[in-house]
């Protein structure tokens, strides 16, 4: 082959990459303190949520999710996607309020439950908001700030709350200091926490579920348009096929 046989065919190939990477639609994200739906090692990210990212770029290569390497808290990630500086967040509870705000794409990711945490002595096994108001006034709940479990709890007339942590390993430090008599968050968070911070000969989840909970992605309504499009598409996909029941199986709480 010629000179410039060569670099013609050279031209082209390298012509039909830049295509090719012209076509991709990078999908902006952030990453939240929220284990193991996002865990960061050093400068590394995984987690359920970037397992779930990589599954859409194999269903759809026209959509490459953006690098993570460092956590943002939830309210500023909302206020982020409220604004337009990122596209998706994912992995949460699909509230009314993120209704109004957000497009929603209605497809579970996957599902979780309120459960009820304790230290390992605890006598009581409350089954519902009014099992824990009967306790006395030492049963404080211990939920994380702006979170759909503070809600769910601060909705309870008369019940005591206190959502000053920041995150679920903040909390279980607190109950097992004594500053708390139960925590109130997902199980699948939950039970992942009590595992990563050892704390398994202090602390228990109770054999109760308060409520069943489906999580989404949720998507900024000054996102490009074929971004929800092709998340939805992609999504159905994965759903269709199980395979997000596949990828949420490692995860989900024993």
């Amino acid at each position: 082959m010629s000179i410039v046989s060569s670099n013609f065919f050279a031209g082209v190939i390298s012509a039909a990459g830049l295509i090719s990477s012209a076509a991709a639609i990078e999908v902006r994200t952030l990453a939240q303190d929220s284990q193991p739906k996002f865990i960061k090692d050093g400068a590394t990210m995984t987690g359920l949520c970037i397992d779930i990212f990589r599954a859409i770029e194999m269903v759809d290569p026209d959509l490459k999710f953006a690098a993570l390497v460092e956590f943002t808290p939830l309210p500023r990630s909302e206020a982020t996607l409220l604004e337009g500086g990122v596209d998706v967040l994912c992995g949460l509870a699909p509230t009314q309020d993120r209704k109004e705000k957000f497009d929603v794409i209605d497809i579970a990711l996957y599902t979780t439950h309120g459960v009820l945490a304790a230290r390992k002595n605890e006598k009581a096994v409350p089954k519902s908001w009014d099992d824990i108001k009967k306790l006395g006034d030492d049963a404080v709940v211990l939920t994380v700030t702006q979170t759909v479990q503070e809600k769910e709890a601060s909705a309870q007339s008369g019940l005591k709350v206190d959502a000053q942590a920041k995150n679920t390993s903040q909390n279980l430090q607190k109950l097992v200091n004594g500053r708390g008599r139960f925590i109130y968050h997902n199980d699948f968070a939950l039970a992942d926490e009590i595992k990563r911070d050892n704390l398994g000969d202090k602390v228990k989840i109770l054999p109760v579920q308060m409520t069943t909970e489906y999580r989404v992605m949720i998507v900024s309504k000054k996102a490009a348009p074929e971004i929800k499009s092709k998340l939805t598409a992609a999504l159905d996909k994965l759903t269709r096929s199980g395979e997000l029941v596949k990828i949420f199986a490692p995860y989900k709480s024993k």
